[in-house]
């Protein structure tokens, strides 16, 4: 995991799918925007985070900012070493204040219709 502060919760589903690839070496931002109820990203409402941990099924980030639990996410990320960014939705499904940083865990589940074989190819 990125060298952090924070006390990471993890719930079972996300602590089981951890990810083949080496730890990250360099912290690795992405984008993270609520969606409307249109299912569009509100760009006023979008926070740069930090990736912690990802898997194929979920990561954490680390964010200035919180995150409403059960908030519906889209994600903007590149990964150290791959070509081009990954777009992805997901659910915030746990939400941690950091132990001594004034930062946030956000634990995404990620949603599987809209994981592209790019994503999932990493993991296999």
């Amino acid at each position: 995991m990125a060298d952090d502060h924070c006390i990471l919760i993890e719930d079972s589903m996300l602590r089981k799918q951890r990810r083949n690839l080496p730890s990250l070496h360099t912290e690795e931002l992405a984008i993270i925007a609520p969606l409307d109820i249109h299912g569009e990203p509100v760009v006023e409402a979008k926070i740069y985070a930090k990736v912690a941990d990802v898997g194929p099924r979920g990561m954490y980030i680390r964010s200035d900012n919180p995150v409403a639990l059960g908030e519906v996410l889209d994600i903007s990320l590149s990964l150290q070493g791959q070509d081009g960014a990954h777009s992805l939705k997901g659910i915030a499904r746990t939400v941690a204040a950091c132990d001594h940083d004034s930062c946030y865990v956000v634990g995404i589940e990620l949603l599987p219709e809209d994981q592209p074989a790019k994503w999932r190819h990493q993991f296999h």
